[in-house]
Formats: structure tokens, sequence, C-alpha cells
């Protein structure tokens, strides 16, 4: 099994490659899932956020080597004491897709855009926080107010929703702009064909790529397909006979063999996050017994769903958020490491005592919990395994396996025991959307509201210096945990399969594919 730590050296080592890439070429990206939309300001999915890093560039970028903030369309910024706004100096002679200059006028549009009633409202509106407004200071100068201090902003100005757009194609474009969106990437949007496949081709004017990429100018590749797949044996099967040069999300079981290929090489990055996750309702009984949540935790064997689910290809998470985040700190196997005798301990200290046929009653109710997980979530292997242990010391986990949106809709109304939520997200403000009382109507699966935990999660958001902010949020995870709010399971470590004749292929903070490095080396 490798470490964290050594799949971390994967994601920031050179992913590069055997031979040097060469100028032109085609390939096909087998990707996992489908898209909802290409306008960066709807969509609500990780799957579109993956394309749309391919032809949208955005104000800051963050190494993945070491998660700091550097450059990207803004050359530099000032922060404002109080943490109420950004001014960036931005990049001079960037041009959109359509021909229009990338200026101060450009980053307003865009954030204004974010608070149109466009549909339902997406990430972007959430990733751009308590903004009150933008102000143009020059061609080359904005300045960017929030209606409190939100110091999460330089990692969301990172992401692709917020990514600046062409005014020009916006307005021209109306409904067709989430079909062929314009950005400033590396590569531009042909065609979208629902269901099937996007087609990216080069933008052959490009010249503004962040430092930490590996060669300037043009984008190796001619086009990328980027074809949705998503059956995991499909994506290795097209793999392995070439009709595809590159498939992410492979198959945990299927990664031993696919090593033994000499004609593909498996990438693991570990991203910044938080790791698969289960949440115990708090205000539904019987989880709403802090000493039902902390014998849970105790009984499960997280080693043994790495074993068993991923194959050894991860590792039983340390908190509840991953290595890669700012402020994580490991201490979930201190706080509650397997321990099926302590837990049957604590059940039994608190009045739960064991029924004729093994599950536990307590004042004539037995010990049930109900975990709804949702369809396709990744949770389908585990949930048997947890269901498993936890009976072992008298607790009775039943399983409903929903369609997302039921499942959802579900936990607003808080008729779930178990909830479970995974993310992609650069900063340790992710536990905000988690167990903040404001997102009880959102997310927040443990339907937590503590006072204590909302002033952490508010004092931290508020702070501008980077030090005493992670250290509020060290201090939420390890409040979080001892509350028994979340259950961190197993680290989220995401295993990509190339070709050999691919090279440059690499990740960023939260393992997304960065294809403008790529190339084909014959």
């Amino acid at each position: 099994m490798r470490t964290i730590a050594a799949i971390v050296l994967l994601l920031v080592a050179p992913l590069a490659a055997h031979g040097q890439a060469k100028p032109g070429g085609k390939i096909v990206f087998a990707a996992r899932q489908d898209i909802d939309t290409l306008d960066p300001h709807i969509t609500n999915r990780a799957a579109t956020r993956k394309i749309l890093i391919q032809f949208m560039d955005t104000l800051t970028v963050i190494n993945p080597k070491d998660g700091k903030i550097g450059p990207g369309l803004a050359e530099s910024w000032e922060v404002a004491r109080d943490g109420k706004s950004y001014t960036f100096k931005l990049r001079k002679n960037v041009k959109f897709h359509d021909g229009t200059p990338f200026d101060g006028a450009a980053v307003k549009s865009t954030f204004d855009r974010i608070q149109e009633p466009l549909g339902a409202p997406g990430v972007a509106r959430a990733f751009l926080g308590p903004y009150d407004g933008a102000d143009v200071v020059d061609a080359h100068t904005v300045r960017i107010r929030f209606k409190q201090p939100y110091a999460p902003f330089l990692r969301m100005a990172a992401l692709s929703p917020l990514a600046p757009i062409s005014p020009t194609a916006v307005q021209k474009m109306g409904q067709d702009f989430s079909r062929r969106p314009v950005g400033t990437g590396p590569f531009m949007v042909r065609e979208w064909v629902p269901k099937s496949h996007v087609t990216l081709v080069r933008n052959p004017d490009y010249a503004w790529p962040p430092a930490s990429a590996a060669h300037r100018g043009p984008a190796y590749l001619e086009e990328v397909t980027w074809r949705f797949v998503p059956e995991a044996t499909t994506r290795t099967a097209v793999l392995q006979t070439g009709e595809a040069n590159i498939a992410e999300d492979l198959s945990y079981a299927d990664v031993a063999a696919l090593e033994r290929n000499s004609d593909v090489r498996i990438l693991r990055g570990v991203p910044a996050g938080t790791p698969w996750t289960i949440f115990p309702n708090v205000q539904r009984f019987p989880t709403n017994d802090l000493a039902v949540r902390r014998a849970l935790h105790h009984a499960i064997n997280k080693d043994a769903v790495v074993r068993v689910v991923f194959h050894g290809q991860s590792q039983a998470a340390g908190s509840l958020i991953q290595p890669p985040t700012p402020g994580y700190v490991p201490v979930a196997k201190e706080l509650f490491p397997y321990d099926p005798g302590r837990a049957r301990k604590i059940l039994d200290d608190a009045g739960w005592k064991p029924g004729t046929d093994g599950i536990r009653v307590k004042d004539g109710k037995r010990l049930e919990i109900l975990w709804i997980f949702g369809t396709n979530n990744g949770y389908e292997e585990m949930a048997p395994l947890v269901q498993g242990m936890a009976r072992e010391v008298g607790i009775d986990v039943q399983l409903r396996e929903q369609p997302r949106v039921q499942m959802y809709e579900a936990w607003r109304k808080g008729e779930h025991g178990i909830g479970e939520l995974n993310w992609w997200f650069p900063d340790p403000s992710i536990l905000t959307t988690n167990f903040h009382t404001s997102r009880l109507q959102a997310f927040n699966p443990p339907r937590l509201s503590d006072p204590e935990v909302d002033k952490l999660l508010d004092q931290a958001a508020a702070t501008v210096d980077e030090g005493p902010r992670m250290e509020l949020y060290r201090k939420a995870q390890r409040v979080l945990l001892e509350m028994g709010a979340g259950i961190p399971l197993v680290d989220q470590v995401t295993v990509v399969g190339v070709r050999k004749d691919v090279s440059g292929y690499a990740f960023n903070v939260v393992t997304f594919p960065v294809l403008y490095d790529v190339g084909l080396t014959r």
C-alpha cells in the first residue's frame, strides 16, 4: 500500500514523462461524469469544472507543490487590513478567445453576473461569498469589495467558476453562452454534444500561462475530445485498447492489473478538500445521543475499508479535511482509534443494553440508524462494511439508496440518521459548508447548529493573517470530531491512467487534470 505522503510526492513531482512532447496531435480523455452546462456561473458539478479549467484562466493560481497562492491573470494584489477588499493588478496584453481585451471591466462584469438570477445558483455564487461589488480603478486595476471580511477569497479566485469571461460574448451569445463559453485559457470550446463529448481546440494566441506551468506559448495538443464514459470498466477498456489516451477515476480494483501493462502508466494525486466522510444527524434520534455518535466512530475499522473497498490505494482519514488542505491536523486516530470494546463500553455506560437479537435497546427503543446514501455517490461498497462493523457493537445501521436529488431533499428534511459527503476544495473553509448553522438549508448533513462551532468558523473566515486563521481551523477540526459531527473514513485519492506516449500530465491542487503541458511523444 502506498502512503498518502508517497502519493503527495507523486502529485507534486513532474508527472511528466517518458520522452519529449511534440507540438500537435489529438487525444481522447475518458471522463467519469457527464456535465450539466458549460456556463461557469450555473454549474454545480465538479465534472464541469474539470473542463472549465482547460479553457479558462483564473486571477490567482494555487501551486500544488506547496499549496501557495501565486499570480494568474492577476500579477499582484493587496488585501485591505479589514479583509473586506482585494485590489488586483492585472496582466496586460491578455485577450479572450473572441479577441476582446481582458481588463478590469471584464472582471467586474464577471463577478456582477454571478449575482444575477441565471437559474438555480451555481457554486460560483457560494465561492464569491459576501460580494458587495467591484470598482474598476483603471484598465488593469480592479478592487473587489465584500460586505464582511472574506479571508478565503484568494483561494476561491483560483477556482474556475470565478474565472473571468468575455463580457462581449455574454452579451452577444445570450443563452448560447452556456454551450460555447469564452475565456482566456489555452484551449477553446469547439462543440458540446450532450451525453457524448466536448471538443476543445488549441488557442493559437495563448501566451500567459502561470509560473507553475512547464512551458510557454500555446498548448502542445491541437485538440482534446473530452468523452463521457460513466462505467469504470469501460474507461479501463478504452485506455487499454488505446481508444482513449487518458482515463480518469479508474476503479481501484483495476489498478494492480493496469500497472502490469507496459503501455499504461498510473498516476495518483491526493486532492485538497474533504475525505470520504459520514455524518451522524445530531438532531435525530438516536444519533442525537453523543454516546451513540462516539461509539459508532470507534466501531468502524477504517483500515479494513481501505483494504476491501480501496484495494490499498489510500489510507484511513486523519481528519475532516485532507492532508494537502491548509490547516489540516491529523487528530482522528488519536481521538477515535478503532476499538469495538470501547464502543461497547460507551454504549453500556449510556444505558444502551444488548437486546435479544444483539441490537441495543434504551427506554424500549432499538438502536437503529438510517443511512441514506446517494446512487453512484461512491459509498455503495463502504455502506455494507460499516453496517457490519456497527452491528458488532449492537448498532443497527439500515441502508437506503436514493438518487442524489432525493438524498439531498431527505437531508434538508432531517430524515436521515447518517448522511455522506466529500468535496474537492482548496481551502479549509469547506468546514463552514459542512457544519455552519447558516448552511442548514443547503448542505450541513449533520444538521449541526452549535454556537461554538459557528464562532470558530466565522472568526477563521474573517482572519486575513494565514497563521492565526489556520490555527482556528485546527481547533475547529478537533471540536467537531470530539462532538461526533463527522466521521472521516478514507482519504480521497485520484487515480488516472495515461498511455505511455502521453507526457506532461499534471494535477491541480484538487487533482483536476491540467492539460496545458500535455503532449504526445510520438
